[in-house]
């Protein structure tokens, strides 16, 4: 905080931040104010609204000048935005590259997987090896399982690098320069840990866990086939998804198509996916233990906070 403020202090021409800290110095730093803000950007604004920044963001429109510019970026319009739209802009203009929230580009190309849950690994194995040298953004549902992955697939020769909401910002953007400079070519990522991240020409995503919602969903695939450019996006299904699948596609309002798999092809990988899931399993417990004795040691002291990072310490 003190670092901010005086970075603040500076008077810069452009200030990066999240609605509740902005209202922190807003509130209490001295000397700072927008009072001469001329644009107002508001990236992602359905995802600050979903993560209750509202109050904040309600906050910050009372500090600056009603004499402004304001563009307010969203890959979904629901009702919240709707209202957002309507106490920060004025005459708004509205563009728009889809007449539907939950549309996805002609570009994409969309399949499902369905599969037995217990060969999940496999078909996900299968599935990255036919990709195999492109940029792969592959979501889970949970750290643990982000971890998991990462681990199994580097055991099976693939270059994975997990990205999640428990490694700190230097950390997720370590494991981001190596997706981008190549030497990861595959990105295993929650959610969390996406969100508001600049992924660049990504070939392929991979929902090994299918996405909460449809927004969720649309956020996701629209990792690819960006700027005009084609893409793929393959949704991993088990006979527990069933339901959920099925309320996506009614908001996408389209069919998709299952994606081609041959069971003699997918059943090739079984052995080695089922070794790898043997030493993952493994070093998941030799982390969990050594993050159990690092917090016991260092319980109120210095070393607490690194732990996370140490979960996923990779070689290389």
């Amino acid at each position: 905080m003190v670092a901010q403020a005086i970075a603040l202090g500076k008077k810069p021409h452009i200030v990066v931040a999240t609605p509740g800290r902005l209202v922190d110095h807003l509130e209490k730093t001295k000397g700072f104010s927008l009072r001469s803000l001329k644009y107002l950007v508001m990236d992602e604004a359905d995802r600050l609204l979903d993560m209750d920044f509202g109050p904040s963001i309600d906050k910050i429109l009372k500090f600056i000048p009603r004499e402004r510019r304001t563009f307010l970026f969203s890959a979904t319009m629901s009702s919240k935005i709707e209202s957002l739209q309507r106490a920060s802009l004025r005459d708004p203009v509205r563009i728009s590259i889809s007449s539907s929230s939950h549309q996805t580009v002609s570009t994409l190309i969309q399949n499902y997987i369905f599969c037995p849950h217990n060969k999940k690994d496999t078909y996900l194995v299968y599935l990255v090896n036919e990709y195999s040298g492109k940029k792969i953004v592959l979501f889970t549902r949970t750290v643990t399982e982000t971890q998991r992955l990462a681990i199994l697939l580097r055991t099976l020769g693939f270059g994975a690098i997990p990205i999640h909401g428990q490694l700190n910002q230097t950390a997720r953007l370590g494991a981001l320069n190596k997706f981008r400079a190549g030497s990861r070519d595959i990105l295993v990522a929650t959610d969390v840990a996406a969100r508001g991240l600049d992924i660049p020409l990504v070939d392929v995503v991979i929902n090994f866990d299918i996405p909460s919602d449809s927004k969720t969903y649309v956020h996701r695939v629209g990792r690819t086939a960006r700027a005009g450019k084609s893409g793929k996006a393959i949704t991993i299904m088990t006979q527990y998804d069933l339901e959920i699948y099925l309320r996506i596609e009614a908001a996408l309002g389209k069919k998709l198509p299952e994606y081609p798999t041959q069971k003699d092809e997918v059943d090739v990988f079984q052995t080695r996916v089922e070794e790898a899931q043997r030493v993952a399993r493994i070093e998941m417990k030799n982390m969990m233990d050594a993050k159990g004795k690092r917090g016991t040691a260092f319980k109120g002291g210095k070393g607490g906070k690194r732990r996370h990072d140490n979960m996923d310490a990779e070689e290389g």
